[in-house]
């Protein structure tokens, strides 16, 4: 079943996005992350908010387990501010 995370994070800006989307393989010329469906980010207010849908939640396990301590690393450098998330099992997808 599809599962989708929302990420917000309040004074998040477009440039840390930037940076962490690069080694996060969500940017540029690599492949996206096998069982990524879909990716997109933008600003609500002063929030940033980027929301995944993936195949299932092994997928997205499977993507956190291959970025391991590179991927953290990339949040910590940027700088991003605290933030929430909140995940659940997708009833309807659309394509």
């Amino acid at each position: 079943m599809a599962f989708a995370i929302i990420v917000e994070i309040p004074g998040g800006t477009l440039a840390q996005y930037e940076k962490v989307s690069e080694v996060m393989h969500l940017k540029g010329t690599r492949e996206a992350s096998p069982g990524l469906v879909v990716h997109f980010a933008g600003l609500t207010g002063d929030t940033l908010t980027v929301i995944d849908v993936w195949e299932s939640r092994e997928a997205y396990e499977r993507h956190l387990a291959e970025l391991g301590e590179e991927g953290r690393e990339a949040i910590r450098k940027v700088g991003l501010p605290p933030y929430t998330h909140r995940e659940f099992e997708v009833y309807n997808l659309v394509k």
